[in-house]
């Protein structure tokens, strides 16, 4: 077995690890080890993507899809930071066993076996979410409305590869696991982010890879599901108090799958490190909406740039109005309030996720022009 082999291997074990780590020691230490093995997790993510198991039956060797995993371990990363002392064991190695299975799930070489990978982290997180009384009803519509979109994505693959029928029904199945406004997972409190952030994250991973098997419909379909999304952000009512914010957790999301449908993935990508590390509950933070609405510097409005100027190769029209969803958004996106916290945020999780997306934005079309990508 190779070094690169053996080194991929364990960072997809490595947070298996510490979620039984984490689960069995006392509470007031979880926190502080929780921190290091996300912090080691991601620096095995980051040596995975320099050093590809290349050639290896099993192993993906497309470049977005290994950097898509580093960003996935990076908002494991900033949700254990930003998590505080949790005294139930099960949700405190929660976040850990989802990023561990969602990149699993990304990895595996027959789509149909990551689904069934993504269903049971779903399944677990729904048990998580459902042991305190009276929580039954509710993590029941949370697996009903997953369980439905890997339903449709498997009644998609089942369907001859390249029509119709087969697109509409892996797009429809990829907007509900995306998490898609309006059409995604029922969040009901900031917890269910410690399950989503890396499921939704698995799920744009693997629409790149459905792409040859839903054809010009898929693509299109998630387009127009996508700018939807996109526009129903941008028309929301601006409030004082904040919670239109809330919208913005899902706006990178919705750019990523215009993204995969326009054959940008390098773009998709950069919307993946916005949702990972500014996405969920920290959309509500006034510094994370800035940088979900493609404010610049960071990797969404890199993004941006990217998405739009392979779009007006392919349609002025799609081009246009996503332009004009993304200016409306920008301006919901302005708060009433001014002041430094706007654009450099006072906690440590916050200018670790700011620093990530700065320097990913630098980066990543460097790579390109490098040709990592």
């Amino acid at each position: 077995m190779t070094f690169p082999v053996c080194l991929a291997a364990l960072a997809f074990v490595w947070p298996l690890l510490g979620a039984a780590l984490v689960m069995s020691l006392n509470t007031p230490r979880s926190r502080d080890v929780a921190v290091w093995m996300a912090g080691i997790g991601c620096a095995l993510a980051v040596a995975v993507f320099l050093f590809p198991a290349t050639g290896t039956a099993g192993w993906d060797d497309d470049p977005v899809q290994r950097a898509g995993r580093v960003m996935l371990a990076f908002g494991l990363l900033l949700s254990v930071l930003e998590s505080a002392t949790i005294p139930n064991r099960l949700l405190r190695g929660l976040p850990h066993i989802s990023t561990a299975l969602a990149g699993l799930a990304c990895v595996t070489p027959d789509p149909i076996v990551g689904l069934g990978i993504l269903e049971a982290s779903l399944a677990y997180g729904v048990f998580v979410f459902s042991r305190p009384a009276g929580q039954a009803m509710a993590g029941w519509a949370l697996l009903r409305t997953g369980s439905v979109g890997i339903f449709l994505v498997l009644a998609g693959l089942l369907l001859p590869a390249g029509q119709p029928p087969s697109g509409l029904m892996l797009a429809c199945g990829i907007v509900m696991l995306a998490g898609l406004t309006p059409f995604g997972q029922p969040w009901r409190e900031e917890n269910d982010t410690l399950l989503f952030l890396p499921f939704a994250g698995a799920a744009l991973l693997l629409a790149m890879r459905l792409r040859p098997h839903g054809g010009e419909a898929f693509e299109t379909a998630l387009m127009a599901a996508g700018l939807a999304s996109v526009w129903l952000t941008a028309c929301a009512g601006r409030s004082d108090n904040g919670k239109h914010m809330r919208l913005f957790r899902t706006f990178p999301s919705a750019l990523a799958l215009i993204a995969v449908g326009a054959k940008a993935d390098v773009a998709a990508l950069l919307f993946l490190s916005g949702w990972c590390l500014a996405g969920g509950s920290r959309s509500e933070r006034l510094w994370a909406a800035r940088a979900l609405a493609c404010f610049p510097p960071g990797a969404p409005f890199v993004g941006c740039l990217l998405l739009l100027s392979v779009m007006s190769d392919w349609s002025w029209f799609f081009t246009v109005l996503t332009i004009a969803g993304i200016l409306c958004a920008i301006v919901r996106a302005v708060p009433v309030q001014e002041g430094a916290a706007l654009f450099w945020p006072q906690d440590a999780a916050g200018r670790v996720a700011c620093t990530v997306l700065i320097v990913t934005g630098f980066l990543v079309p460097l790579a390109m022009m490098l040709g990592a990508f």
